[in-house]
């Protein structure tokens, strides 16, 4: 251990706050996290993490990251039944914006990736945590950080029992429903500036046995596209149950019970899915979640901001859950905390914030354009939005039938090879002589070669 200051607390246990408090614990003599909810001492779905119940996809790059933090989680998770993707076409049926990639071609090595639930993946993260003999989790409501404006710095946190726990660094994991904005116009300071992107989604999940032998994939994900604003993912995880996820974007309301679900797959999946489902077993209610907007805070925006507290995870970015990025990009954050609290005398919030505001603007920013162009979200958008959305859906219909597109689009959609989803020049011209040949075959056949939309349909 690093013990370079005495005391950190962490507000919010769950999977973010989890990972700073497993980086904090290098560099602090002591870390306490305080939870107000009761954790369980299983896998198990919590009051919480109401979207805990819904399908949560861990993509190839957080992954490694999680491994990273927590070495050997991975192993253990397979231990513990944990299905991995194996390396064949047929494990996966993956489709983004209408189009349909992966299926047709061998995926290399680096995709090998694993399908923990999200109750799985955060007990085992909290077993690791919990083990640190320098990590205490308390169960505990945090009322107010305690702000010195002498120093403007926070010193500690106020608990609903009445006491105080004095610390040296505070950091906000509260998710989505943070206070952080309020406390910070509280105590004299900015509110930071807020960039939101409306995408009105609405889930129904379902929990379902199906027979063995009927589906040979571990993940069936179809994204929604322009012409249909619904879209379904199913995933196979360690119980041997599936868990599929509904939604509507652009407030389309989704599938309300297992009968409407199953019409769904029969109009958006192949024909053998839909079929698997309707031989399943339902095992529970049908849970239903809201998300009405991604919100991005811009403290790195802030000309000032108190000592000693960091904002952390979901309070920071929530992005649009449909995309199954937000744990991957969570374990980035936990990525720069460590590398801020390894430099020699830097300002560790000041670094966190701005190294996660550099790899966010990325990720943001592709969602947004996917999200205002093609899912009928509603916000601010740039002019160039749009000819960029349409440019991707035309190299996202190559790439159905080309694999060398399909294989750049899912690496970098896993955060492999960058968190930029620019393609190069040579990607560009290969992308416009793929879709050119196909409107010359159109032509040739002596059809009259229409839409892109159209002529992807054909295929």
């Amino acid at each position: 251990m690093g013990g370079t200051a005495e005391h950190a607390v962490v507000i919010g246990a769950s999977i973010g706050g989890l990972c700073a408090a497993r980086v904090l614990s290098d560099f602090y003599d002591r870390v306490t996290l305080c939870e107000r909810d009761a954790l369980p001492d299983r896998p198990a779905n919590r009051p919480a993490v109401p979207q805990g119940r819904h399908v949560h996809l861990l993509m190839a790059r957080g992954a490694q990251e999680f491994e990273t933090h927590f070495p050997g989680l991975l192993d253990a998770m397979v231990a513990d039944g944990v299905p991995i993707l194996e390396n064949r076409p047929d494990c996966i049926h993956f489709g983004a914006a209408g189009h349909v990639l992966g299926t047709a071609h061998r995926l290399q090595d680096e995709f090998t990736a694993y399908v923990p639930s999200r109750p799985q993946l955060e007990w085992q993260i909290r077993k690791r945590v919990s083990a640190l003999d320098n990590v205490e989790i308390i169960h505990a409501t945090v009322t107010q950080p305690r702000f010195d404006r002498a120093s403007e710095q926070v010193t500690g946190v106020h608990l609903e029992s009445g006491s105080v726990l004095d610390a040296d660094l505070v950091v906000d994991a509260t998710g989505r429903g943070t206070r952080l904005p309020a406390w910070l116009q509280q105590w004299g300071y900015e509110r930071p500036r807020e960039d939101v992107v409306f995408v009105g989604i609405s889930y129904t999940s379902q929990r379902v046995r199906v027979p063995d032998g009927l589906l040979r994939e571990k993940v069936i994900v179809a994204g929604a596209s322009s012409t249909q604003p619904l879209g379904l993912g199913m995933l196979f995880y360690e119980d041997g149950i599936w868990n599929i996820t509904t939604f509507g974007v652009g407030k389309a309301k989704p599938p309300q019970d297992y009968a409407q679900m199953c019409a769904l797959a029969d109009e958006i999946l192949p024909p053998h899915v839909g079929a698997a489902l309707r031989h399943g077993t339902p095992l529970d209610d049908v849970a239903h979640h809201k998300y009405p907007a991604s919100r991005w805070r811009r403290y790195d925006k802030l000309d000032r901001l108190p000592a000693g507290i960091l904002p952390f995870g979901d309070a920071v970015v929530s992005f649009n859950p449909t995309f199954g990025q937000g744990m991957s990009m969570t374990s980035l954050q936990a990525g720069h905390l460590r590398r801020a609290l390894e430099t020699p005398g830097a300002d560790v919030v000041r670094e966190t914030i701005r190294a996660t505001a550099k790899t966010t603007f990325p990720v943001w920013t592709m969602n947004a354009i996917g999200d205002l162009t093609m899912h009928r979200a509603t916000g601010p958008a740039p002019w160039w939005y749009q000819p960029v959305g349409a440019l991707f859906d035309q190299f996202l219909g190559a790439a159905e039938t080309d694999p060398v597109l399909a294989e750049w689009f899912l690496r970098r959609f896993s955060l492999l090879d960058s968190l930029y989803m620019v393609p190069s020049a040579r990607l560009v011209a290969r992308t416009i002589r793929h879709n050119m040949t196909l409107w010359l075959a159109q032509k040739r056949a002596g059809k009259r070669p229409v839409t892109f939309e159209a002529m992807r349909e054909t295929r």
